[in-house]
């Protein structure tokens, strides 16, 4: 996606009177706030009211209705805005072009993809190059992970816009230092599949994070002392004389 330049008109239009980064954080929030899966008809029902009562409702609906439609064909409309708007390339933080994304997915993963295959892009950012892999086979698993809690929700909401399925997790991908997690689902209304998301903090039930091993692997067993290797001649130091 290349021109954007109403979608930053309308984000520009909605952030008056905030900063960009703020307003741009908030936009990602009230975005993924009805797919999210709350425990009860309550609570769900209370945060719609919440939505529905926002101060700038109207600016807010236009400019998510924008994002939808930019995002046709798996494009990442969320990740050129915030890098045209907010990052600037701060922290080292361009995106890959999505062309390119579709040429690494199509070289890594190959002509064939198959249904529930898991992919995972630990460093995700926006979230292109799991696009760029859905474009393959969106019935795959997709999995990402980010440092960054911002470019998690904004991979989060890319993977709502499109109905993906899998997880993106909050998470040092060196350290496997775990912070939050969403796992992704759909579930069919009317016929129709409707994503949700479903937050969580235990590590434990995440696919990303490296699970602890210890003591699931059978202990080597040393029953007999050492014996060193014997050679059938003996070596004369001289080199080449094995040969």
């Amino acid at each position: 996606m290349t021109d954007i330049k109403q979608l930053l008109k309308e984000f520009e239009r909605y952030a008056y009177g905030q900063s960009l980064q703020s307003a741009f954080t908030k936009l990602l929030d009230w975005t993924l706030l009805p797919f999210k899966k709350w425990d009860n008809a309550e609570l769900h029902n209370q945060a719609l009211e919440t939505y529905q009562t926002h101060p700038k409702a109207t600016q807010l609906v236009n400019l998510v209705t924008l994002i939808g439609d930019a995002s046709g064909d798996f494009c990442d409309p969320l990740g050129e805005l915030y890098q045209q708007a907010i990052s600037n390339g701060h922290n080292g933080q361009y995106w890959t072009p999505e062309n390119l994304c579709g040429m690494i997915a199509s070289m890594s993963i190959g002509e064939t993809l198959e249904d529930g295959q898991r992919i995972l892009d630990p460093a995700c950012g926006s979230g292109r190059m799991l696009l760029a892999a859905a474009k393959l086979n969106r019935h795959a698993l997709f999995h990402g992970a980010d440092l960054d809690l911002t470019c998690c929700k904004m991979s989060l909401v890319n993977m709502m816009l499109n109905s993906l399925t899998g997880e993106i997790a909050h998470m040092n991908s060196l350290s496997n230092e775990f912070f939050t997690g969403f796992k992704t689902q759909t579930t069919i209304v009317n016929g129709f599949h409707i994503p949700f998301y479903v937050e969580f903090t235990e590590p434990e039930l995440s696919h990303i994070w490296l699970h602890d091993l210890k003591g699931t692997e059978p202990k080597a067993k040393f029953d007999k002392p050492f014996e060193p290797v014997r050679v059938s001649q003996p070596i004369s130091g001289v080199q080449g004389s094995l040969f």
